[in-house]
């Protein structure tokens, strides 16, 4: 079964208080031959009030009701097999967005991504309540995986040239950062998506052949 999580990004970045749709963010990306992790330098005001989200780095600030990441995202899809790719397309900052660039059109040495990791959460118009609809289920709420790689010349991580206003009254810009990743060799990771509020499954992603496949296929918490 394949799943897509699209969401009105400009809304995640420009929040109208009266209005309760799904929002996604990118909070933890680091690999690729960066030097550092990319910075959690967004931040911007989460509608999300249902119970603290199970990923720390998404909580919003009890005071301020701000959250601080990588990047607001504006659609996630999978296929759903164990070995397809997840895509996902978000915005960030110039800063973050620009040192991909210059991994992108140089030499990339590496398509390991060493840790990543996103959050999509949503409101049930039924129960009048939101809730958490798709995350990993890893202890860290991170996941090592690499980039998807059709051959040498085809990476699939593409940053666009220009930055996009959030706003007509807003000058700050942010970058779309377009990436499919893949899992690593021998590693299993698990997700948790739920249907709506209540309606929730565990997903694989991933998978590890070797002696040892018994023990490491074991559903992760």
């Amino acid at each position: 079964m394949s799943h897509s999580w699209p969401c009105e990004w400009k809304k995640g970045f420009v929040m109208d208080p009266k209005e309760k749709h799904r929002i996604a963010y990118l909070y933890a990306f680091n690999g690729l031959g960066l030097k550092e992790a990319l910075a959690t330098d967004v931040q911007v005001f989460a509608p999300y009030s249902g119970k603290d989200p199970t990923p720390t780095q998404v909580k919003p600030d009890g005071t301020t009701k701000a959250v601080t990441v990588v990047g607001v995202v504006e659609n996630i899809s999978w296929a759903g097999g164990v070995g397809d790719a997840f895509s996902i397309s978000c915005y960030m900052s110039s800063q973050n967005a620009h040192q991909l660039k210059a991994l992108r059109t140089g030499t990339l040495t590496t398509t390991a991504i060493s840790s990543i990791g996103w959050w999509v959460g949503n409101y049930d118009e039924e129960k009048k309540e939101w809730y958490e609809e798709h995350f990993p289920l890893t202890s860290s709420k991170l996941l090592s995986c690499q980039l998807n790689a059709v051959g040498q010349k085809d990476i699939r991580l593409h940053i666009a040239d220009e930055g996009t206003k959030v706003a007509q009254n807003i000058d700050a810009k942010v970058y779309n950062v377009y990436m499919e990743v893949v899992p690593a060799a021998n590693q299993l990771a698990t997700f948790h998506i739920a249907a709506k509020s209540g309606v929730n499954v565990a997903k694989n992603w991933g998978m590890v052949v070797g002696a040892d496949a018994k023990t490491a296929l074991a559903p992760q918490t």
